[in-house]
């Protein structure tokens, strides 16, 4: 009489093994999302810190009214079809531009502080979209 034997895994062993896998992933999806929220962040700051060189350079020259209408109502930023940033109203899309997206898929806002000054804030709303904390500021 011969003895056979069976190989292949047990279900207790394939449950153990899922088990790790659900601890594994438990552990390492929030520190993925942690990375995504950081890099939405960096990337928000640096777009914000392009548009403030052309922003300074224009102000430098005292032209930011070209731009503005020395108005401080707040603005969107939106590229011009030759790389030129339009400032306009944030809901509507001028035509021949595309809209300055932050990384969370909304525009760009511009706001000049004071008429009589050549200083401006530039800012996206963070992730939640609203006036908070999570804002990304110049």
């Amino acid at each position: 009489m011969s003895i056979r034997r069976q190989t292949g895994f047990t279900l207790i062993e394939i449950m153990l093994a899922v088990a790790i896998l659900a601890i594994i992933a438990a552990i390492a999806i929030p520190l993925y999302q942690g990375y995504i929220a950081e890099a939405r962040f960096g990337a928000a700051i640096k777009d914000i810190r392009q548009m403030q060189l052309i922003l300074d350079d224009l102000a430098s020259d005292n032209d930011l009214i070209a731009l503005d209408g020395d108005s401080t109502a707040e603005r969107g930023a939106y590229m011009g079809t030759g790389g030129n940033l339009v400032l306009d109203n944030p809901s509507t899309t001028p035509a021949g531009t595309e809209p300055w997206l932050d990384p969370w898929g909304r525009i760009y806002l511009y706001q000049r502080l004071d008429p009589d000054s050549q200083d401006y804030l530039l800012r996206s709303r963070g992730p939640d979209a609203a006036d908070a904390s999570d804002d990304v500021n110049k």
